[in-house]
């Protein structure tokens, strides 16, 4: 069984500052609204692993693995679930001077589909939009605080 669907948006932006944000999984929480947490102890690459913590899933660890990063216009990710698997691969392009366009491709295989659809589907689709909008804001805020350092430290931005 597969099911898969398919998230864009626009986002307002460097896309330096908007990689930077998404690939830095040890952070992940303190801006996702639907993350509990999240974490990853190695740098964010081809066979890194790391674990999210769901909010619509308390107390549940869910370990992914990264299987691909074309940096700065791609990263897929997968993770086990019961009889099959998750794939999710973030795609980046610039969309003109200060815009981003980024699109989520999510694919689940396996048994586990028919329960996922379900219980998880229309929440999950829906907080796409949400994370999003929140990396836009994490992305800008990480950029003008960098703008900051550097303004008192005389360095580059």
């Amino acid at each position: 069984m597969l099911l898969s669907f398919t998230e864009s948006a626009t986002l307002d932006g460097d896309l330096t500052s908007i990689w930077q944000t998404i690939t830095d999984p040890a952070h992940w929480a303190d801006w996702d609204p639907h993350l509990d947490g999240a974490g990853m102890d190695e740098p964010f690459q081809v066979g890194a692993e790391g674990w999210t913590n769901p909010r619509n899933v308390p107390g549940k660890r869910g370990p992914f693995k990264v299987v691909a990063v074309d940096p700065l216009r791609s990263y897929e990710t997968e993770s086990a679930m019961p009889l099959g698997k998750m794939c999710i691969v973030n795609r980046f392009e610039e969309a003109g001077p200060g815009r981003v366009r980024i699109t989520r491709e999510v694919a689940l295989h396996g048994g586990f589909v028919p329960v996922f659809k379900l219980f998880w589907y229309k929440s999950m689709r829906a907080d796409i939009a949400l994370t999003f909008a929140a990396l836009e804001k994490e992305a800008a805020r990480r950029h003008a605080a960098a703008g900051e350092r550097a303004e008192t430290t005389g360095g580059p931005r």
